[in-house]
C-alpha cells in the first residue's frame, strides 16, 4: 500500500513536470537561454564578468587589497552585462519562471499544511524564506 502511494505521488510530479515543461514561462526561459549562449557579446560580458569577480572575491578573501582599477573594470563589466539586450531578456525570462516555480511551491505547502491551495494574486508573501526547502530551476 505504502509503494502505491509513492508511486501516485511520484506519478503525479511526472505530471506536473510534464505542464512546467510546456508552460510559455519555461519555454521563454529556454528560448532566452539559448540567445544567451549564441551571442557572443553576451558570453564573452557574462565570462569577463564572472573572472573578474571571482578573481577579487579571491583577493579578498586571502586578505589582498583589491585595487581601485579592478573595481572599475568590474563596474564596466557589470555595466556591459546590465546593458546587453540578450541578458536582459534572459534575466526577465529567469525571474519570470522563478516567480512561477515560487508560487507553485507555496501552493504545495498550503496543501500539504491542509490549507486551500488557491493562491491569492496579492498573497506573496504567504511563506517566508524559512518555511521550507526553495525549488531550483532545472539545467
Amino acid at each position: 500500500m505504502a509503494d502505491e502511494s509513492m508511486d501516485d505521488i511520484l506519478e503525479q510530479a511526472r505530471r506536473l513536470g510534464d505542464l512546467i515543461r510546456q508552460h510559455p514561462r519555461y519555454l521563454r526561459l529556454r528560448e532566452a537561454d539559448a540567445r544567451v549562449r549564441d551571442d557572443a557579446g553576451a558570453t564573452g560580458a557574462l565570462d569577463g564578468y564572472n573572472k573578474a569577480a571571482v578573481a577579487i572575491q579571491q583577493k579578498e578573501v586571502r586578505g589582498r587589497p583589491v585595487e581601485v582599477e579592478e573595481k572599475r573594470n568590474l563596474d564596466r563589466l557589470r555595466d556591459a552585462v546590465a546593458s546587453n539586450e540578450t541578458v536582459k531578456a534572459f534575466s526577465t525570462a529567469q525571474a519570470d519562471y522563478a516567480e512561477m516555480m515560487q508560487r507553485m511551491n507555496e501552493a504545495i505547502f498550503r496543501a500539504v499544511a491542509g490549507a486551500d491551495a488557491d493562491l491569492d494574486e496579492d498573497d506573496e508573501d504567504a511563506f517566508g524564506p524559512d518555511d521550507g526547502p526553495d525549488l531550483v530551476m532545472p539545467e
